[in-house]
């Protein structure tokens, strides 16, 4: 193939993406309501052309869903070049999610599985490798992982409580919830994770 069809199979992918995205984040529109037709009519295109490109509604969603992810990661990536403390990086996610509400209000409510919070768990992860579960507070490395999937959980539960809510706390407002489940002693490791000894 071509570069210019490469290129026009890509922008046909791009709007059909497009396409899903408005109808989730502006018409706020069950996933399970979005047909085919009307993706084509949106994008211009026939039926056969979003076969080419797509196994069904479901399956844009997924890259809608990684098109999202990979907007959260470079949006929390360009905070962390600058943080100080874990807190603005969770803070960071909670702005990104605040900013596409619309967006993930109807994708918390379809979906029950997201990678939003998994994203940030593993730059969290490359940030605190240096520190040993024992640093950490825990009694060995299997300890410290079943915390992990504790907290992923946990905070995408948050988010959808948040989101449910109206976002009416801030950002750093969520950001201490999250540090009250800890002790103390945890919450100042929390704050301070990147700071120079």
């Amino acid at each position: 193939m071509n570069t210019k069809n490469n290129q026009r199979a890509k922008d046909t992918r791009e709007k059909i993406i497009q396409s899903v995205y408005r109808k989730i984040a502006e018409e706020r529109r069950p996933v399970s309501k979005i047909t085919v037709r009307e993706i084509c009519e949106e994008a211009g295109i026939n039926r056969s052309t979003f076969y080419a490109h797509f196994m069904d509604v479901y399956d844009v969603v997924e890259k809608v869903e990684k098109w999202m992810s990979e907007g959260l990661t470079r949006s929390v990536l360009q905070e962390a070049e600058k943080a100080s403390s874990i807190n603005s990086l969770f803070e960071q996610t909670f702005r990104f999610v605040e900013e596409h509400q619309e967006f993930y209000s109807v994708y918390f409510l379809e979906m029950h599985q997201s990678d939003v919070i998994g994203i940030a768990w593993e730059l969290l992860r490359d940030k605190t490798e240096q520190l040993s579960y024992q640093e950490m507070g825990f009694r060995n490395q299997r300890e410290m992982e079943y915390a992990g999937a504790f907290f992923i959980y946990g905070i995408t539960a948050i988010l959808r409580l948040w989101l449910e809510g109206g976002c009416k706390e801030t950002p750093a407002e969520m950001v201490d919830v999250i540090a009250r489940q800890y002790s103390i002693k945890d919450r100042e490791q929390f704050y301070n994770w990147n700071r120079e000894e």
